[in-house]
């Protein structure tokens, strides 16, 4: 039997962070070369760990890093696409491949908020984030570590809003909002298996299965990206309300049931 997963903390955004957003955790200039999908879900990392009352500052040996990031740093991995179309492979940027891998952004997050717990990364589109909820999961089932911090970001193609039009039937499976404008949008959980001062909600039970239907259930008006799941949930723990998140979407279903806790 899976435990059930305590949510202290949660945060999520439409939309790029700013830099004036940092100011309560980091320095700004810290942040200076940084991608946009990992300073998104840093900020997420940053407020879902303030609400759990934990200290960004401390060393988190009994944290670990549940990370979703569907089809990764696109924006780095054409940047490096086109640094060897037009410099050749010796003169490829290093920079934009290191921002480029899934990984770079568990390190940021490992780095800033000094977690030395077990990091993985899930990319798997749009199961992404029930596979990082999965894997959180697991890691406290098999008490790898005392907390987990999931967190989900999740990049722009800078060419598909020019391309998806010609191709809107080949892309129809990935997307979820379209033709609504692209936003990087990101989010972060804090969860353990036993509640705290700071739990707001509980999760009973986590399912997900593969499915014939294509159909997404979930009203999602403002965005499209592959992390539409995270934050849909995230919206939904907003309403502070016992909740059933159901979504069928690209040929899986995500099955969430919660409550809000009470001590």
């Amino acid at each position: 039997m899976q435990p059930k997963l305590f949510i202290n903390g949660f945060s999520y955004l439409l939309g790029d962070a700013q830099a004036e957003d940092f100011t309560p955790f980091v320095e700004t200039r810290k942040l200076r070369r940084m991608e946009g999908i990992s300073k998104n879900a840093l900020l997420c990392a940053f407020r879902s760990l303030e609400q759990a009352g934990i200290d960004k500052n401390a060393s988190k040996e009994d944290m670990g890093l549940s990370i979703a990031m569907g089809a990764g740093a696109l924006e780095s991995t054409c940047k490096f696409m086109d640094s060897i179309i037009t410099d050749g492979d010796a003169l490829s940027s290093p920079t934009a491949f290191a921002s480029s891998v899934h990984n770079s952004t568990g390190l940021t997050l490992s780095m800033f908020l000094h977690i030395k717990g077990p990091c993985l990364i899930t990319g798997q589109l749009d199961a992404s984030f029930a596979g990082a909820l999965l894997t959180a999961q697991q890691l406290l089932a098999k008490k790898m570590c005392k907390d987990v911090l999931v967190a989900v970001a999740e990049d722009i193609n800078p060419v598909l809003p020019a391309i998806l039009p010609q191709y809107e039937n080949d892309f129809a499976p990935l997307l979820c909002g379209y033709p609504h404008p692209f936003k990087r949008v990101a989010a972060a959980f804090a969860v353990c298996a036993e509640s705290t001062i700071n739990t707001k909600f509980v999760v009973q039970e986590i399912t997900f299965s593969r499915t014939d239907e294509t159909q997404n259930k979930v009203e999602m008006p403002d965005f499209c990206s592959c992390a539409h799941s995270a934050v849909a949930f995230g919206q939904q723990l907003d309403k502070a309300r016992d909740f059933d998140f159901c979504e069928t979407f690209a040929g899986s279903t995500l099955n969430i049931e919660v409550k809000k806790y009470a001590a």
